[in-house]
């Protein structure tokens, strides 16, 4: 397998896992498709999901001709297991539990399988916000965690069968393996889109795993679960690059003295984040990274945790200079700048 085709495989696997988008402009068919059988490929073929952009993968067991399939051997859906393409790409998947205690040799996808999965992820959360302890594997770079968007509430427009499927072993299809049965292998994209908006872009992902209520009252009295797997990402990249022993502004403390630790930033995982350690601080905002000076930091997050609001901890020149640096990262202020009338 060359650099392309390799390359190619991992953006899939990537997207297939956790419901990134795909690179380059959408066609016919499904973006990935993964089949727990090679029985179902006439099937698939038949009804629509293979189109030019779609990578298909198929078990292969050295009996039959896959194509237009790409075979594996192992699997991408039971815990503990490995796939591999049979030369160079190996991918292991974990349970969420297990997780903590499983040795990470290479990239690997970690899942929510089960209810007690769910409630570990839960736990980490909440520790991650009263005493902003991050779980060591989420933040290990050849780690991703499956389906982040039904895990934390997240929207995910990208997310659908037009962009990833899988069929069991029975011909049941569904976005993810832990999620609601769509249909079949006989059914069209369009049959399959239209039993994914009926079930709720968010939660299909995860209705096999867990029952719909759990997650829905887990996801209503944290608001801030999607905070904290942005949190998560921002901490990964920092990492990747060498920065280590970073606190994240809003989880278990804050960069300015005095300022509450629960803001009104915790429910919005589109704002930028705010990460320092004993002597640097960075921003995080969508794909940019950047470092900035203390006072550029801290005014920053007081803005983001009070909505905007202007005190005495952010004077007025302070927010003139932190739009000065955003602007050079092509940003704006992420909210409006507004002064409580006792401050007028």
């Amino acid at each position: 397998m060359d650099m392309t085709e390799r390359g190619r495989l991992k953006q899939h696997l990537i997207s297939w896992a956790t419901a990134s988008p795909l690179a380059g402009p959408p066609g016919a068919g499904v973006g990935t498709l993964v089949l727990a059988d090679a029985a179902h490929l006439p099937a698939v073929t038949a009804a629509g999901l293979v189109g030019p952009r779609t990578l298909l993968l198929a078990p292969d067991d050295g009996t039959r001709d896959l194509a237009p399939a790409v075979g594996y051997q192992g699997s991408l859906t039971e815990p503990g297991d490995e796939f591999s393409n049979g030369q160079d790409f190996f991918l292991q998947t974990h349970a969420y539990a297990a997780s903590p205690f499983m040795t990470v040799f290479g990239p690997t996808v970690v899942r929510v399988f089960d209810h007690n999965d769910f409630e570990v992820f839960l736990a980490d959360a909440d520790r991650a916000l009263t005493e902003g302890v991050f779980p060591e594997f989420l933040l290990t770079s050849s780690v991703l965690l499956a389906d982040p968007a039904a895990l934390s509430g997240a929207d995910d427009p990208a997310d659908g069968p037009a962009l990833r499927l899988y069929a069991d072993r029975n011909g049941q299809v569904s976005t993810s393996p832990t999620g609601a049965v769509l249909g079949t292998v006989d059914d069209s994209l369009d049959v399959l889109a239209e039993s994914f908006a009926r079930a709720g872009n968010r939660a299909a992902a995860l209705d096999a795993a867990l029952p719909a209520p759990i997650r829905a009252e887990a996801l209503r009295s944290r608001p801030f679960l999607a905070r904290y797997l942005a949190a998560v990402a921002a901490l990964r990249s920092l990492m990747a690059r060498g920065a280590t022993g970073l606190k994240v502004s809003g989880f278990g403390s804050r960069l300015t003295p005095g300022l509450a630790v629960a803001g009104d930033d915790l429910a919005d995982p589109s704002l930028p984040i705010v990460l320092y350690g004993d002597e640097d601080s960075y921003v995080v905002a969508g794909s940019r990274l950047f470092a900035a000076d203390r006072r550029a930091a801290r005014t920053l997050e007081c803005l983001l945790a009070t909505s905007g609001a202007v005190d005495d901890r952010v004077p007025a020149d302070h927010v003139d200079q932190l739009a000065d640096l955003l602007a050079s990262q092509g940003l704006e202020l992420p909210v409006p700048v507004r002064v409580p009338a006792a401050a007028r």
